[in-house]
């Protein structure tokens, strides 16, 4: 079942932050009562809690009136308005359950229980304050809840793109191995059967181990030489092809096919553009928290090998995508040699 991409499953419930605004509030409430006028009388602090049910219904007001009136249509009148008889109609209340109070023998209300201008003029100030409080919170939450949207946007979109640039090599390498197997069998050579071989080697790592975000880089070398195999029988004994490599590579996993598109663009626009003879040149070095892959083949006098294709751009792309500025690639060509040096991060 597809994963649903909404309000719940990027935070927790509403009813989490809203239960734990009120908490606080009262407690910071019953605080300030205690720190200034050291009030510790049980009963009041059961009293401040039934103040709580009309500043709600005011914040609520206001969330609503904002999104409503504010936010959606731009209609400020209407909600200075509103919100200004809201918050006459909780001071009024206020005012009256203080004075009921204060009527049944309660002292800390006596002062608050009147209906005087002071009285009105502190409550107002006061749900000017639970307003704000409650405006900052709800924003703050909002930004939190986009922001985590995004990040889930950007994901999805970065591992679909991966996705899309890795399944471009795929086809991309079989078009290239099927003319060669195409040109032995024209030929009736003996080698065609090898290729096969070879090519299901292939084709079994792309299908089985590609599909995972990592792989053991064990694996990739096996790919990459089983893939070298093919071209070694197409371009026989005019091509000398070396492989070194040094390091300590058992525990070490990379992305699947990151190095085939450099290997696979060394031959098609490397050997493919040479009429003699060619060498070929591998090197793949672990280091302590760094792999270093270089690849060096001779250039044609055709188009510059760094121009030449989509292998090497959708390679970038996906580097970019994979370690961002953290990874080095050095594309180089002097004296008929194009030179690939790449460096990448490892865990």
């Amino acid at each position: 079942m597809p994963a649903k991409n909404n309000h719940s499953e990027l935070l927790p419930s509403p009813w989490v932050y809203h239960s734990l605004f009120w908490l606080a509030y009262y407690i910071f409430a019953a605080l300030i009562s205690f720190s200034i006028h050291h009030i510790v009388d049980p009963r009041f602090n059961w009293q401040l809690l039934t103040l709580l049910p009309p500043d709600m219904a005011l914040v609520y007001l206001h969330l609503f009136l904002l999104r409503r009136f504010l936010l959606n249509k731009r209609n400020i009148a209407g909600y200075i308005l509103l919100i200004l008889a809201g918050m006459s109609l909780i001071a009024f209340v206020n005012i009256s359950v203080h004075g009921f109070y204060a009527r049944h023998g309660s002292p800390y209300y006596a002062s608050s229980g009147t209906y005087t201008t002071s009285n009105f003029s502190a409550q107002i100030l006061n749900c000017i304050y639970l307003l704000g409080l409650a405006t900052a919170a709800k924003f703050t939450k909002d930004w939190m809840l986009q922001k985590q949207q995004l990040q889930e946007i950007a994901k999805t979109q970065v591992a679909t793109e991966l996705a899309f640039l890795r399944s471009q090599i795929q086809p991309h390498f079989f078009f290239n191995t099927l003319n060669n197997l195409y040109s032995l069998t024209l030929q009736r050579s003996d080698r065609a059967p090898d290729v096969v071989l070879k090519l299901s080697s292939v084709m079994s790592y792309m299908l089985y181990e590609s599909g995972a975000p990592l792989v053991p880089l064990e694996k990739e070398i096996s790919n990459l030489e089983n893939y070298m195999a093919l071209e070694h029988l197409r371009f026989g004994g005019r091509l000398s092809l070396s492989f070194e490599k040094k390091g300590a590579m058992e525990s070490v996993c990379i992305p699947p096919l990151l190095l085939m598109v450099f290997v696979e663009n060394s031959f098609k626009h490397g050997m493919s553009q040479i009429a003699g003879q060619g060498c070929i040149h591998l090197l793949l070095k672990v280091d302590p928290g760094e792999l270093t892959f270089h690849i060096d083949n001779p250039v044609g006098n055709g188009q510059p090998q760094e121009k030449a294709g989509i292998g090497l751009k959708n390679a970038i792309r996906r580097l970019d995508l994979l370690y961002g500025s953290t990874y080095r690639l050095d594309l180089r060509e002097a004296e008929h040699t194009f030179y690939v040096t790449l460096k990448i991060p490892l865990p």
